[in-house]
């Protein structure tokens, strides 16, 4: 029997990035486990940010502790992390709240739209483009940049992600993450157990062994 972990992030989030590779790394070498990555977008009535979309706000030194931790995270585990300056985030807001979509939902679309062979490694490029190359997710160019390189056809995958299947997928994977109650990204869920942050991989991996050896007994 296989045990899913189920994976709930955005792609601009630093902390998602870096939470996602580690848990991949830890994944790897773990047999009967399987990984369900759930990219998730924040409507515009909500807000820009995961804090608007959970009913809070992010204070300026949090964010300037973020950016500080993210990077000592990034050398201590041989992480490529380029952070855009500030100014970048509050343009490319703009650009968002004139987009026919909302934040994270294209990048999100997209994953959903591709080959389900292909996802991973878009997936992966996603947050590649995000945070070593230091594009922006919620651009049609970007989509393209991470197809090519997944193998994918762009313009078919643009096409597809504006099909009514990525949009309802993307939606129920929101639905989701807020039916059970994820505190922010990036939030794991294990059989029904809550991990979140980029710091809670191990407890993940650790609960995962426990798991797959309890279901390797019933079986």
């Amino acid at each position: 029997m296989t045990v899913s972990v189920y994976s709930y992030t955005i792609y601009h989030s630093p902390n998602a990035h870096l939470g996602t590779v580690l848990l991949r790394r830890a994944m790897s070498d773990l047999p009967g486990v399987a990984l369900v990555r759930r990219p998730i977008y924040v409507p515009r009535e909500r807000g820009l940010m995961i804090a608007d979309l959970l009913g809070g706000k992010e204070n300026k030194n949090a964010g300037s502790y973020s950016r500080e931790d993210c990077r000592r995270w990034s050398e201590r585990f041989s992480i490529p992390v380029s952070y855009p300056d500030p100014n970048v985030f509050h343009e490319r807001a703009q650009r968002w709240a004139t987009s026919p979509f909302d934040r994270e939902e294209l990048p999100a679309r997209a994953f959903y739209a591709a080959d389900p062979g292909k996802r991973d490694c878009l997936d992966q490029l996603l947050f590649e483009a995000a945070w070593v190359e230091g594009l922006d997710v919620n651009e049609p160019a970007t989509i393209g940049w991470a197809a090519e390189r997944a193998g994918l056809d762009p313009k078919h995958l643009m096409a597809a992600l504006n099909e009514p299947g990525p949009a309802a997928k993307t939606r129920s994977a929101l639905e989701e993450f807020e039916r059970l109650q994820c505190p922010g990204v990036p939030t794991v869920i294990v059989d029904g157990r809550r991990f979140f942050g980029k710091d809670r991989v191990d407890w993940v991996a650790d609960f995962c062994r426990a798991q797959a050896a309890v279901h390797q007994t019933v079986a």
